[in-house]
């Protein structure tokens, strides 16, 4: 994933959060999950995918194996990761807060929706918002979904027009030849 997607997937579970504020005028405890894996995230970003700048083109893994009692860098470092991942979630709060806010009636008419059918679908969320401005750089499971009944159907539609269609009346086509 580039940097940009992250982003966006970071702003989007950031939605919640940001949807309490400015549609409730409170937070709740609900968001904590996505929190957490915003964080988790962001820190991989900036400390295992070397997209910061201030860290540099460095990647410290976190191990699971629960041998390593260190961090592999300083604490100076240690610092400047913190900064960024606190100014990065900081950022793509903000800027979920303004387009939560721009599109404060499509937000509520969406969760009217929820709160109605309790589940959501694509098709749901393009009626309301519209079809996406860009495309995804790899197809979805659901845009591979699609995608195989669009080709069922073209398959069937093209061995339709390679099949002699008769006139009106019944009568085969000039030049057309009929099995006998």
């Amino acid at each position: 994933m580039t940097k940009e997607q992250l982003f966006d997937m970071t702003c989007m579970t950031l939605g919640g959060r940001a949807a309490e504020e400015v549609l409730i005028g409170r937070i709740s405890t609900g968001a904590q999950n996505d929190l957490e894996k915003v964080t988790k995230m962001t820190y991989a970003q900036v400390a295992v995918y070397g997209f910061s700048e201030k860290v540099g083109l460095l990647s410290f893994p976190q191990r699971d194996d629960g041998f390593e009692m260190t961090k592999p860098y300083s604490n100076q470092t240690a610092s400047i990761i913190d900064d960024e991942v606190r100014e990065w979630v900081g950022k793509a709060y903000k800027k979920t807060v303004e387009l939560i806010t721009e599109h404060k009636e499509q937000v509520a008419k969406i969760a009217e929706m929820l709160l109605e059918k309790e589940v959501l679908h694509q098709d749901d969320l393009v009626r309301v918002l519209g079809e996406r401005p860009f495309k995804a750089s790899e197809p979805t499971n659901y845009d591979l979904f699609k995608q195989g009944f669009q080709d069922e159907e073209d398959s069937k539609n093209q061995e339709a027009a390679k099949t002699p269609q008769p006139d009106d009346d019944g009568t085969p086509s000039l030049g057309e030849v009929v099995p006998t």
